[in-house]
């Protein structure tokens, strides 16, 4: 069933269940009302008996069962009955208990009962009627508030089936059916988005690995060609594969969304061993806890060491770890030329190299997944008087990023 029909039927049964309920309170104050009237009649019927007064107007009858029965002319033709009150074809019949047995007083008035069947067919007519009409309009009308989502359903099945996510829906209207919208041409937005960095990096990436890969086959067919030494030729291979071989790795990392495997480590030590690894300077304290990927957390300081010393020409290369405001971070700082004024938007994409050095174009990229997969963030900032500050950013508990990160120094 659509929603559109689901909808009218929901209406459907509430507005049946509503009238239902509002039928039988009516039908039950209707009934009471007649009943207080005849049952009043029945008492004044009862005083004029023990009295000897004139009975009410209408069609009354008495039935003393005792020690012996008595009745009075007219009396139905009714069965012992309990005391209480009954409806009996269209008698009213109240039995009272007496000494000895039991004394049934009986009123016939055929229109009391006549009018209560007449009333009560009209409320479950109307009722049925009411609500027929009620589920008509709803499903009209739900035809017109669901277009907004019928007009989505159709942007949706058209983006699956021609698989062009350039394709919006026009927001129009108001409430959750526009907010619905907005939010769908967003997540459009973002999965198109998506798509065309995909796109822009596989073919990056094609190019790439193909690039060592065809210099390694040159050189091996050059040297069994006899146009190269073997020696020469087997040490440019061995070079051009290294190199395929650290592209495949850091596309693989790259490739992990944000999976890492926490232990608890230190910072601090990590930092230390990686700055006395390159000859760089250590600033920063001598133990500083975290829960990490030491793996990661250390690739990550390794390429941002790899590209101070590559880009920033190894001048000044220094490393800090530290903690402010509930973060900690680690950053490597040089005072080579810095990045050219057109990069820094570019800067951390893959493949992207901002100056003519040699290098695949992931260290930045690899490290700033790194920085996200913890839940931080790769920052990075002019070094004073020249040079870099790349800083990886990562908070010290949850693991998981906050909107207002700790401002860069």
């Amino acid at each position: 069933m659509t929603l559109r029909g689901r909808l009218a039927l929901f209406l459907l049964l509430a507005v049946g269940g509503a009238l239902l309920a509002q039928g039988v309170l009516s039908y039950a104050a209707f009934k009471g009302l007649i009943e207080r009237d005849m049952d009043r009649s029945l008492f004044l019927y009862l005083e004029a008996l023990t009295e000897g007064h004139r009975p009410p107007r209408g069609e009354f009858a008495y039935r003393l069962l005792a020690d012996h029965e008595e009745r009075s002319p007219g009396f139905p033709d009714l069965p012992p009955l309990p005391p209480g009150r009954y409806w009996r074809e269209g008698w009213r019949v109240m039995v009272f208990p007496v000494p000895g047995g039991t004394l049934t007083l009986a009123r016939y008035e055929p229109g009391a009962a006549s009018a209560l069947g007449r009333f009560r067919l009209a409320l479950l007519g109307s009722g049925a009627l009411l609500a027929l009409l009620a589920a008509l309009l709803a499903y009209r009308l739900a035809g017109s508030a669901l277009r907004p989502l019928a007009r989505l359903t159709e942007v949706a099945r058209q983006v699956a089936e021609a698989q062009d996510l350039a394709r919006r829906v026009e927001v129009r209207g108001g409430g959750e059916l526009k907010a619905l919208a907005e939010s769908f041409n967003h997540m459009m937005d973002r999965l198109q988005a998506f798509w065309e960095r995909e796109r822009r990096f596989t073919r990056d990436a094609a190019h790439e690995l193909r690039t060592p890969l065809a210099a390694a086959l040159a050189q091996l067919e050059a040297a069994e060609a006899g146009y190269l030494p073997k020696e020469e030729a087997l040490s440019e291979a061995k070079a051009e594969l290294l190199r395929l071989k650290r592209l495949v790795e850091a596309l693989l990392l790259l490739a992990r969304e944000g999976r890492v495997e926490r232990v608890d480590l230190d910072l601090a030590r990590l930092a230390e061993e990686e700055a006395r690894r390159f000859g760089a300077a250590y600033e920063g304290p001598e133990s500083l806890p975290y829960r990490g990927d030491p793996l990661l957390l250390a690739q990550a300081l390794r390429n941002l060491l790899q590209n101070a010393f590559l880009h920033g020409e190894g001048r000044g290369v220094r490393v800090r770890a530290g903690v402010e405001g509930g973060w900690a971070f680690l950053e490597v700082a040089d005072q080579g030329p810095g990045l050219p004024q057109g990069a820094w938007e570019e800067v951390g994409r893959p493949f992207f190299r901002a100056s003519s050095q040699p290098g695949e174009g992931l260290g930045l990229s690899v490290a700033k997944k790194v920085a996200e997969a913890h839940g931080g963030r790769l920052s990075l900032q002019p070094n004073a008087p020249t040079g870099l500050r790349a800083r990886l950013e990562l908070p010290l508990k949850g693991g998981e990023a906050h909107p207002a990160f700790p401002p860069f120094p």
